[in-house]
Parts: C-alpha cells; sequence; structure tokens
C-alpha cells in the first residue's frame, strides 16, 4: 500500500579494529533512524564503491542490495537492506533496497561535545529520574506487568522542534560488544520527510542509517534488529523480513551518543526540522548478545517485558529535552488491535471486547449533547437478531458476535427490536432498525484518505486519517502537516498547514451537518497551485485507491463500473463527463495520424455485406446493404472510459474534433449510394494508465498508440456488375465493392494488404442466386481494395421454367408423329401448335434477359428445339404430299385407275394399267419418328451439357 516509499535499513562501518585487547571497534559513526525518503538531504552515492551481499528472509537475493567501501576508510562489513511493511498488525514483507551514504573524516568523538551533551541535560534527567521513581512507587500506576512510553512532538498543532528529543550518554562505558539487539515498539502520529526513532553517534563526520518505510500511524509495531559477527537479522512484528551476511567479522563501540527522536548529522547535533520523530516509542532495549528468534517473537506476542542489559527505557532514565513526557500503560496495550471509533459516515462498530466497549463509550460521550439531543437514546451500535430472534449477529459481517454487554433485562426482544443501542451508563440495549440514531464508526489503523488535487511533490503526503474531534466534528489530519478541520466561527471547512498555521482553502457546504468527503470545489485562500486567492480548486478526500474511480460522494467503483450507461454511484457521477477522446492543444484533425516509427498510416479494412436488397439481370446491377470499417490507430490521442469486453463509443460531438479516413465507392450505377448509419468506436482497452496521484480525475487514460479505433459506416448503393451469361442458366456472376482512397491520401494513408476482414451475414440463397465466397481480391493498387462476391444461379428454377417446358413441348410434337396418317388436320394443328407456344416462351424469355450481341447456350438450345419442331411440321407435310402426288395419273386411252380403299393408303398401293406402284409412307414416318429425331436430340443434349460442363470449368467452377 505504501508503493512511493521503502523501508530502508544499513548497518555501516562495522569494522575489525587494530587493538588485540579489543576484539574490534565500529568505525567513526553508527546511526540508527526510520525515516520517510521523500526528500533526503544526503541523496547522492557519491564515488564510493560497494560490495557485499543481502538476502531477504527467503533466501534469494534481493534486487539492488549492494554493499560499499570507502576509497579512503578500509571496510571489514557492510550491510544494506530495504523493507517494506504492508501489512497492519500482521506482518512485514521485504522489497528493493535502496539506501543513503556520508563522507567520513574523522575518528574520534570531540570531547567538547560530549561534556556540552552531559551538561545540558543534566537538569531534565533530574526531573525524569523523579517521575520514574514515583512510577515505581506507584503514585504514576507503573506496576510490574506495564511498560513505559515517552511521548514526542504529538499533536495537531505541534510544530518540528530540534529541542525535543531524549538522550542516553554511553560516552562514560568503554567496552565494546560483538554481538547486539536493539528492539524497541514504535507508534507514530504522523510522518515527516524523515521520521528517525534512533540515532547513535561516535564522531561528526560520518552519518550511516537504517531507514525505513512510515508505518501505518497510530498503530504501534515492534522491530528488533539481531547482529552477530557474521550477520544481520531484522525482525518486524516477531518475523523475520530480512537478513545479509557482513564480510568481516567486527564489533560496536559503547562510547557514542545515542539519540531518540531526532537524526543525528554530527555528534549530539546537527539535528533538522525535517528529520524529527512525532509519535511514541516504548520497551526500548539493547543486548549484548544476539537474541534468539523465540524471545524476538514472545516480546512482540506481548508474553513477556524486554529487559536489555545496555539499556533498558523501562528502568533507566535517558536525558529529557524540550517537551517531553512518560507514562505507564499495560503491555498487552502494545498489542491490542488499534480501533478507533468515530462519528462518520462508514459501517457501524462493533466491540469486541470489554476494553473495546470501555473505549467506544469514552469516544462517544462527547457527542451525547449532539446526537438526538433530548433522547436517552443516543448511538446505535452494528448488531442485529433480525435474520434469528434472540441470536445477535455483526450486522457488517453476519457473524455471530461473542462479546455481548446488554443492560439486566434486556435485550427486550420481538420482531421490531431487531437493532443494538448504547443506553447512557454504557450498557446496550435493542431497538427498532427505523429509530433515527447517530452511527459510530470502527475505523482500522491501516485505513486512510486520499486528498487529490492539491500540488503535492509526493504520493505519501496526500493520505489523511481521522484523529479526533475539534468543535464536535472529526478532524482529517494528514500523515505530515495537513490537517482539515470544522471552522465553527466561519461555518466552514479549512485545509491548514500546521508547520505554518496558514490556511490554505476553505469549502462552504450547503449542508452543514455534511463532511468534506468527495469531490467539492474549495477556495484558495492563498496562492494555490499556481491559481490566485479566491479561485475555485477542486478537491477530493476519499479512501479511494489510485485503482479505482471515486464518485462525487467518494464512494468507490471499479473502473469496470465508469460509463456503462448504468448508474452504479448513488449520485450517479459515474455516467457524468463520459467523452471518450483526450486530446491536447497540438492536435490537428485535418492530419491523418503517421504509423508506427513515422511509416506510413495502414487501415486494417473491414467489410460487411449484410443483405443484398435486389439483382437486376437485366440492367446488370446489384443494390446491396453493407458497412465499411476501416480500423487505424492515431498515436496523438489517449482515450478514457474504454471496456475491453465490448467496444466504446465515440459520441458524434467528439469524432468532430478527430481525423477519420475518407472512403470511396468507385463502382456505383449512377452515383447511387446513402450513408445510413455512421459510427466511431474504441475495439480495444489496452495498456491502461493510471492517471496522476494528485489527480482528482481518476479515470484511467488509454493511449492511443495501443488502441485501435473503428470506424463504422453503414450504406445501401447500387453496383454495377458485368454479368457473363453465355451458359445460363449455369452461370456465375462474379461481382464486387470497390473501394479507393482519396488522391490526397497518396503515401500517407494506404490499405493493409495483411489483414483485413470480408464479411456476409445476409442470407444465402436468394430467390434466384446462392451467394458463395465473398472475399477481398487481390489488392492491385495500395490505395484500392475490393470485395468480390459470387452470385451462383439457382437452375432449379430455370429448369422448370425453360428447359423442361421446351421438352414437354418437343415431346408433344414429336407425338403427332404417331397419329393416324389420314387425320392430317389433327397432325397439323398439333405441330404448328407446339411451335407457336415454344416461340412464345422463347420470346417471353428472351425479354427477361439483357440485351446483348453475344449469342447464349440458352438461345442455341431454343433454336435446335425450334428447328426440331419444324423439322416435325415438314414431315408431315411431305409425307402427304408423296402419298398424294407420288402415283402416275391415269390415261384415258389406256384404261381406267383403281384406287384401293383410303385405310391402306399409308402402304402406298398405286396399280395403273394392271401395274402396281409401291410407296409406304407409314414406313418413312416410323423411321424419323425412332431413329432419327431421338439420336438427334440426344446428340445435341449431349453436346449442350459438355460445352456447359466446360465452359463452368474454365472460369473455375467446377
Amino acid at each position: 500500500m505504501w508503493e512511493d516509499t521503502a523501508m530502508y535499513s544499513r548497518l555501516h562501518n562495522y569494522r575489525n579494529g587494530g587493538d588485540n585487547s579489543v576484539p574490534g571497534t565500529l568505525s567513526r559513526l553508527f546511526s540508527l533512524a526510520i525515516f520517510v525518503p521523500s526528500a533526503p538531504r544526503h541523496s547522492a552515492w557519491g564515488g564510493r564503491r560497494w560490495r557485499g551481499h543481502l538476502r531477504h528472509s527467503h533466501g534469494s537475493a534481493s534486487p539492488g542490495a549492494a554493499m560499499t567501501q570507502a576509497a579512503t576508510t578500509p571496510l571489514a562489513a557492510s550491510l544494506l537492506l530495504a523493507l517494506l511493511v504492508v501489512a497492519p498488525l500482521l506482518q512485514c514483507d521485504a522489497l528493493p533496497l535502496a539506501g543513503q551514504a556520508h563522507d567520513a573524516a574523522h575518528s574520534q568523538p570531540p570531547l567538547a561535545l560530549r561534556q556540552q551533551q552531559q551538561q545540558r541535560g543534566s537538569r531534565k534527567l533530574i526531573e525524569m529520574r523523579t517521575r520514574a521513581a514515583e512510577a515505581r512507587t506507584g503514585d504514576s500506576g507503573g506496576d510490574v506487568g506495564q511498560v513505559k512510553v515517552y511521548t514526542l512532538q504529538r499533536g495537531v498543532w505541534t510544530a518540528p522542534s530540534l529541542d525535543i528529543y531524549l538522550a542516553y550518554n554511553f560516552t562514560e562505558q568503554d567496552r565494546a560488544v560483538s554481538s547486539f539487539t536493539a528492539c524497541y515498539w514504535i507508534r507514530e502520529e504522523r510522518f515527516n520527510n524523515l521520521s528517525p526513532h534512533l540515532s547513535y553517534a561516535l564522531t561528526d563526520e560520518e552519518s550511516n542509517y537504517l531507514l525505513f518505510a512510515p508505518l501505518y500511524l497510530e498503530a504501534w509495531t515492534p522491530f528488533c534488529h539481531v547482529v552477530t559477527p557474521e550477520t544481520y537479522t531484522l525482525y518486524c512484528r516477531g518475523r523475520v523480513v530480512a537478513s545479509g551476511s557482513l564480510d568481516t567479522p567486527g564489533s560496536l563501540p559503547l562510547n557514542g551518543s545515542f539519540i531518540i527522536g531526532q537524526e543525528q548529522d554530527s555528534f549530539a547535533g546537527g539535528f533538522h526540522r525535517e528529520q524529527v520523530l512525532h509519535g511514541d516509542i516504548a520497551q526500548l532495549n539493547l543486548w549484548s548478545r544476539a537474541l534468539s528468534s523465540s524471545e524476538v517473537m514472545a516480546m512482540a506476542k506481548c508474553r513477556i517485558v524486554g529487559r536489555g542489559d545496555l539499556l533498558n527505557l523501562d528502568e533507566d532514565e535517558p536525558m529529557e529535552f524540550g517537551d517531553t513526557n512518560f507514562t505507564f500503560i499495560d503491555l498487552e496495550e502494545l498489542c491490542r488491535p488499534s480501533h478507533r471509533y468515530q462519528v462518520a459516515n462508514s459501517s457501524l462498530a462493533v466491540p469486541a471486547s470489554q476494553h473495546d466497549d470501555l473505549r467506544f463509550y469514552q469516544e462517544v460521550q462527547q457527542f451525547k449533547d449532539v446526537c438526538q439531543p433530548g433522547s436517552i437514546y443516543k448511538f446505535y451500535i452494528g448488531i442485529t437478531d433480525e435474520e434469528q430472534e434472540g441470536v445477535w449477529r455483526d450486522a457488517n459481517t453476519q457473524k455471530r458476535v461473542t462479546y455481548k454487554n446488554f443492560k439486566p433485562g434486556h435485550p427486550r426482544g420481538g420482531s421490531v427490536l431487531n437493532c443494538g443501542q448504547v443506553l447512557p451508563d454504557g450498557l446496550w440495549s435493542d431497538t427498532s432498525c427505523e429509530t433515527e440514531l447517530c452511527g459510530t464508526c470502527h475505523v482500522r489503523a491501516a485505513e486512510f484518505l486520499y486528498l487529490r488535487g492539491l500540488c503535492l511533490k509526493e504520493e505519501k503526503m496526500m493520505k489523511f486519517r481521522l484523529g479526533g474531534y475539534m468543535g464536535g466534528r472529526p478532524v482529517f489530519r494528514g500523515f505530515y502537516f495537513y490537517v482539515i478541520l470544522w471552522e465553527e466561527s466561519g461555518q466552514r471547512w479549512e485545509l491548514r498547514n500546521t508547520e505554518t498555521n496558514e490556511t490554505m482553502a476553505w469549502l462552504v457546504l450547503l449542508d452543514l451537518k455534511q463532511y468534506p468527503i468527495g469531490l467539492h470545489m474549495w477556495t484558495a485562500a492563498t496562492l494555490l497551485c499556481g491559481k490566485p486567492q479566491g479561485s475555485s480548486v477542486p478537491f477530493s478526500l476519499s479512501p479511494c485507491p489510485h485503482d479505482k474511480f471515486m464518485c462525487k460522494s467518494g464512494f468507490c467503483l471499479d473502473h469496470e463500473y465508469r460509463c456503462n450507461f448504468r448508474f452504479d454511484c448513488q449520485d450517479g457521477s459515474d455516467e457524468d463527463d463520459c467523452g471518450v477522446v483526450v486530446k491536447d492543444g497540438t492536435y490537428r484533425p485535418h492530419l491523418p495520424p503517421r504509423g508506427p516509427q513515422d511509416t506510413t498510416l495502414l487501415l486494417t479494412p473491414s467489410v460487411t455485406l449484410t443483405r443484398i436488397a435486389n439483382i437486376d439481370d437485366i440492367r446488370m446491377t446489384l443494390n446491396l446493404e453493407f458497412s465499411v470499417s476501416p480500423t487505424w490507430r492515431d498515436d496523438r490521442l489517449n482515450f478514457n472510459h474504454l471496456h475491453s469486453d465490448f467496444d466504446t463509443l465515440i459520441q458524434e460531438e467528439e469524432t468532430k474534433g478527430i481525423w477519420l479516413p475518407r472512403v470511396l465507392l468507385v463502382n456505383l450505377e449512377g452515383g447511387q449510394s446513402k450513408v445510413l448509419d455512421q459510427t466511431v468506436v474504441v475495439r480495444t482497452a489496452n495498456q491502461p494508465v493510471l492517471p496522476s496521484f494528485a489527480s482528482v480525475k481518476r479515470d484511467l487514460v488509454y493511449p492511443g498508440a495501443a488502441n485501435n479505433i473503428t470506424i463504422i459506416q453503414q450504406y445501401t448503393a447500387t453496383f454495377t456488375c458485368l454479368f457473363d451469361l453465355y451458359v445460363y442458366p449455369f452461370d456465375v456472376q462474379k461481382c464486387s465493392i470497390d473501394l479507393q482512397l482519396p488522391w490526397t491520401y497518396k503515401g500517407i494513408v494506404e490499405f493493409s494488404r495483411e489483414s483485413g476482414d470480408a464479411l456476409y451475414t445476409g442470407q444465402r440463397d436468394l430467390a434466384l442466386y446462392t451467394v458463395k465466397n465473398v472475399k477481398f481480391r487481390p489488392q492491385e493498387a495500395p490505395d484500392m481494395l475490393s470485395l468480390k462476391l459470387e452470385l451462383h444461379r439457382r437452375q432449379g428454377v430455370v429448369l422448370l421454367s425453360t428447359f423442361v417446358p421446351s421438352v414437354l413441348i418437343l415431346a408433344v410434337s414429336w407425338s403427332t408423329l404417331f397419329v393416324k396418317m389420314e387425320i392430317l388436320n389433327v397432325r397439323a394443328i398439333m405441330s404448328l401448335t407446339s411451335l407457336l407456344v415454344l416461340y412464345t416462351l422463347f420470346a417471353n424469355f428472351s425479354s427477361t434477359m439483357p440485351n446483348t450481341a453475344a449469342i447464349k447456350l440458352i438461345d442455341v438450345w431454343f433454336f435446335f428445339i425450334i428447328f426440331l419442331l419444324f423439322c416435325n411440321i415438314m414431315m408431315h407435310i411431305f409425307v402427304t404430299y408423296a402419298a398424294n402426288h407420288m402415283a402416275p395419273k391415269p390415261d384415258p386411252d389406256k384404261g381406267v385407275l383403281k384406287v384401293s380403299p383410303f385405310q391402306a393408303f399409308s402402304e402406298k398401293q398405286v396399280q395403273f394399267s394392271g401395274r402396281k406402284i409401291k410407296f409406304s409412307a407409314h414406313k418413312v414416318m416410323s423411321t424419323y419418328r425412332l431413329f432419327v429425331l431421338p439420336p438427334v436430340f440426344l446428340f445435341f443434349t449431349i453436346c449442350f451439357c459438355l460445352v456447359v460442363y466446360l465452359e463452368r470449368r474454365r472460369i473455375g467452377m467446377v
């Protein structure tokens, strides 16, 4: 949660000395400090060379870990480690490392500074010993189970002071320790740029730190540093969070200056206003040995009281400088969860123990005259038995409560009284959930608020917490020196700087009972973030982390619910300001963007044919409904409110201010086209970036270079298509939608050759055609694109309307060849009628076909059938004529011509003067109808089908 800070630690200049009588000496300065590394005074590594290694508690080498050795001062060992506390009251986890360094020059502590330090603290030492003695005798409540807590520079209006600290003088001891342990509990009220816990110095010139990230405010946290000649181990809350090895064994001289609450830049001095401790310290102990992990855990769990042999803050008397004080608390108090009960707009509190209940009661007493004046019923507690009568559960978690403090005779029970309340004597009772009472909130130490809108240099300075009350209203205290409080005289909320006591901005709310939670327009009381006094400045105060969207009311929301066309914030603010496009003043909408690495912009084409409205064979045109959707990226833009599960719509007003590609339709019939709709969307939601930590607007930013823009233009248009009807009705027509970019895009914008989508979403089987093979043709030029579609004629309809009727008519004409020869009228009428019907069919069919000079196979078919019908008619006429006129005429001089009966006419028996001439019309007709007409028709049909097959194969349809 503290992504902007890190916990740092370094033991430096731990080296072996040259004196044989002493195992080793620590070089000129040894210093420990805990701080917030926001603006460290010593930010350069200088030219120092580092060596060595560090390992986390898991044994893996820590990234960034490094050791140095000064070129002028050889080091026996150096250690650098960095840690981050992430779990309040539970554990500390290791993080990558960093550190600071100072140069060294001298080796001996100046005697004058030591004497000055002793003289300056003598008076405070006498006073402190007197108070400690009183505590031991019971005057201050001290006993064996209690520990001493020192308070340094606490209070809302406490400005950092260089004169407030604790000191312990080791200068009189003339020995060194090769192993030692330093343990303490720390509770910080607010942070500073550098918040030192401990500082131990031997000389003026060199300063080296044990550095930590800020902890959770107002939460007790135990630390232990265990050093042996070979290793260093850091414990936080009883667990090993980092460990390192030392290159060379060394020792710690006990002749230095030990300061609590200030950081020494020189021996017993060199303090700085931005390097002080605001908070409490307890159970500070130093041992001349390395404690075991079980001992460290026992102290972290408050099972034992630490008793250091070198220093025990509970028994030894450090010198107090400035306004310091101490008190005694139970050891168990250090391990209790840091609950705080406040009147705020949050979930209801549920005391979990008698101690919690007492703190809860004491906290709400200051509001007894504010909440429900004139009534003895004031406050709700977060318990209910609505689900099951008599079974009280936590209203927040629905778990059964184990601690209850009901007044004798209560709860009264019943189906109406289902909520818990606190009576004036602190005992509990039940009440109706409809009763208007004040709510009390339980706030964990890990929770804090973010103040956004103020131009802060570092993220940690924008964190606020609930810290007491003023004027009957909660005080919002910054982790550093900012505070938001209620100014009763002006009936307004004010943002103040506690170091300068300057009002920076103020807020007047229409509802005086409302808190400054959420987004509000504040008024600058001075020059603020470049805005003059009196101008409006948007500030937001909420618990929303950086990866959440904040409603105007302060409610936190996942970004997926932002601008999703549904109200998810109670105030509906999640659907406000839903503009998608973000551009700067240098954007020019008439200029197309460039491609990656300043190359030609490639449009990824997508053409979707949705409907074929009409196919006109005579005019050779198609009426189509389709959409053209080119896709591109514009690295000059950024986007907000994108969604990964669906396309994000860019409103029409925004599209007018960005570049959109133009695509021309080429093969239109008379320019007949109409734009039905135009939509611009962002297809993707890639690489979201969090806004600046201080920005009031908490929308994710999506770079235009990583997200696709698509313009979807829906058209209805009539296109020309060159129909090839040679093999009709077995033809396949290849039509297209031809697109082209304007000539002004030449060399700047092109269609992509490698990607694109061609789709047909309409009905495949039309009345006369079947739609197949909708795809892009190979590009002839980078600025041209053609969507091809094939129309396969459905032969079934044509066969039933042309070929089958023509064959049936031919069959009728063929059947006349079987009619009796003597019924000439019947044969003639049927044959002529067949010919006329077929010709009429052919004429009607030809009217539905385009007027072309090219001969079609269907024309050949009809011509051949007509020819056969004509032959049939000629056969009837020829046979009749031959039967009647081939016989010789009678000679009057030679006799009389005798003719047989007409039923034998088919044999054509003619007798003249006793001589017979034979002619068989029946045989001629029989031969024609059986051995001439059918084979000719069959042969033609086979040839016709073969030609159709070969032609379809030629055009690639077979």
